[in-house]
């Protein structure tokens, strides 16, 4: 789907609330963002590599800018899979490792019946090896919706060898 224009930059005030998401929710140092700029659509926010030629790229009508990192869910932001597959690994809280039978269970979109001691909202999940993505946590559940081709690599493990 072509953009209709090129995404508005946020404001410095708009960028220190994504900041402060990141580095609440998740412990993100905001240092590792300083060489983005932050763009904005109607509910999309996207990572951009600062850039002097950015008047330029203004005048484009692109399909795609940077990096999608967030979206606006009802009023809360919810960061992408790619973004957190990319910056996850800089996470100090709310990051959920899961064992294979619990990614079974997500595989099914079902809930995980889980008692974490997070506070409720998006979480980062992985396995041993790799984040795979977000989830929300509510007290006692775990939701999450991974790509098909993502559980698909996921189960059963390529890591385990077969007898």
């Amino acid at each position: 789907m072509i953009a209709k224009r090129f995404p508005t930059e946020l404001s410095q005030e708009e960028r220190e609330e994504i900041l402060n998401f990141l580095e609440d929710r998740f412990g993100i140092e905001r240092t590792l963002f300083e060489n983005y700029l932050f763009l904005k659509g109607t509910t999309n926010y996207w990572m951009f590599p600062k850039t002097e030629h950015l008047p330029n790229l203004k005048k484009l009508i692109p399909e795609v800018v940077g990096l999608l990192f967030l979206r606006k869910v009802s009023k809360y932001l919810k960061p992408t899979s790619a973004f957190l597959q990319r910056f996850g690994k800089y996470a100090t809280k709310n990051v959920v490792t899961l064992n294979e039978a619990q990614l079974l269970a997500l595989k099914e979109k079902m809930p995980l019946k889980i008692d974490l001691p997070i506070s409720p909202g998006y979480v980062i999940l992985r396995d041993e090896s790799w984040i795979l993505g977000c989830g929300l946590y509510l007290p006692g559940k775990l939701y999450a919706f991974f790509e098909e081709k993502l559980m698909k690599n996921l189960t059963p493990s390529p890591f385990i060898e077969k007898e």
